[in-house]
């Protein structure tokens, strides 16, 4: 089968979510993605709890399929000097360390496109590459916080409040990867490489461009809304809402339908004076009523099961969704339908279930190929395929300059993840 990105080789500093999803996504439809890791033990992600068996970490492996491990100690000048040789003949270098920290291990742009003229140079960070606050750590929570997309989460009684996971790692891995990709495309226009600069900051912000652009337009605020509303600029019949079963639901009756009110109130068996009350026909009635229609809704809805007061919904053409519960997540049809469950066999650890591809493509399908690597796993085959023989790899082993989990396990150690 032939892959989208058959022949383009990616080495892969990267660490956590934010850098290693991206580079997964990548490798998921056919890039070679060498891993380079510290000797023996890795990149962080992989001490991350909970674990399976012997300290496996699932959490580190959600990101890192499909890839090759070479595990080197790139402080050292044969350590720096073997990367260089790599780069040499890679396409992408990417790495999500604090800005700086690859030009101070001698790894940086100017250094790789010395070897290579032809080498994407790709950086994630916290906030991009220059600036006042290029000297902070990124992480997630610290985006959602300082882009206003915490601000604009919660409601008028919880106040501010993130996300339930990592959101903005993730977006800004995706933001990441299209940056990989838009250089590649670049290049063969070009014949030359660049530098991709993508941060976290950004990718939080751009979650809520259409309230940031009408804000910069208008000045429009958007204040939290109600409990129960999901949006401040929304009215009662976009939101969510507990039934009597306790289980909780989405009701969005605001768009696509005419008579949103009548249809959401009949629906609820509200009484004939409610449904027709002149305040609640319009948008803006219902925006400047939201309070007491929210209140009429939840009082209705909470006298009905959950899957009775979804249907009576769907039969006035109301679209709405259960709110599941994580375990109930991956046992969804569609879910299933779309192949985002994978199963595959771990060495060591037994069969592992991983989150699959998100895009499909018809002919160049993203699929899995390596289960994520030991550390180290690839050092022989990545620097056989280098040029480099038998004698002078297990020099380099020798020296120090290079080390595998395999190595230490054979010598009685333990797995790196332990």
């Amino acid at each position: 089968m032939t892959d989208a990105f058959e022949g383009i080789r990616i080495l892969d500093f990267t660490q956590l979510e934010q850098g290693p999803s991206a580079t997964q996504m990548l490798a998921d439809f056919g890039a070679d993605v060498i891993k380079v890791e510290r000797i023996d033990v890795g990149e962080i992600g992989r001490n991350q709890a909970p674990f399976l068996g012997d300290g496996y970490s699932p959490h580190w492996s959600a990101t890192n399929r499909n890839k090759r491990s070479i595990s080197v100690d790139v402080k050292s000048a044969e350590g720096r000097k073997l990367i260089l040789d790599l780069a040499k003949n890679a396409d992408i270098v990417a790495s999500n360390f604090r800005p700086g920290v690859m030009d101070r291990l001698g790894l940086g742009y100017d250094a790789l496109s010395a070897v290579n003229p032809r080498i994407i140079v790709a950086y994630a960070s916290g906030y991009g590459l220059s600036g006042p606050y290029t000297h902070r750590r990124g992480q997630d929570l610290a985006a959602q916080a300082i882009s206003g997309l915490m601000a604009l989460s919660g409601t008028e009684e919880t106040g501010p409040m993130p996300t339930g996971t990592f959101i903005i790692d993730y977006v800004a891995s995706m933001q990441f990867a299209l940056g990989m990709m838009a250089a590649l495309a670049a290049r063969q226009r070009t014949g030359r490489g660049q530098v991709v600069d993508s941060n976290l900051m950004n990718a939080a912000i751009t979650t809520h461009l259409q309230e940031g652009t009408t804000f910069l337009s208008t000045g429009q605020r958007y204040p939290r809304p109600l409990a129960n509303i999901a949006h401040a600029h929304n009215t009662a019949l976009y939101g969510y809402y507990k039934a009597a079963d306790n289980l909780w639901f989405t009701l969005i009756g605001e768009y696509y339908v005419d008579e949103q009110w009548r249809r959401a109130a009949r629906a609820c068996g509200l009484t004939p004076e409610q449904i027709d009350d002149p305040r609640f026909q319009s948008i803006e009635g219902l925006t400047e009523h939201v309070r007491e229609t929210r209140d009429l809704l939840a009082d209705a809805i909470a006298r009905f099961p959950r899957d009775e007061i979804m249907a009576r919904f769907e039969a006035e053409d109301i679209l709405v969704a259960p709110v599941h519960d994580y375990d109930a997540v991956f046992d969804d049809p569609q879910v299933r339908h779309n192949n985002l469950v994978l199963e595959a066999e771990v060495d060591g650890i037994g069969p592992v279930r991983f989150v699959g591809m998100p895009v499909s493509l018809s002919e160049t399908p993203a699929r899995l190929r390596m289960v994520p690597p030991k550390v180290g796993q690839h050092n022989d085959e990545v620097l056989r395929a280098a040029g480099l023989s038998p004698d002078e790899i297990a020099n380099l082993k020798s020296v120090g300059v290079i080390g595998s989990e395999s190595d230490r396990e054979a010598a009685g150690g333990r797995p790196a993840w332990s």
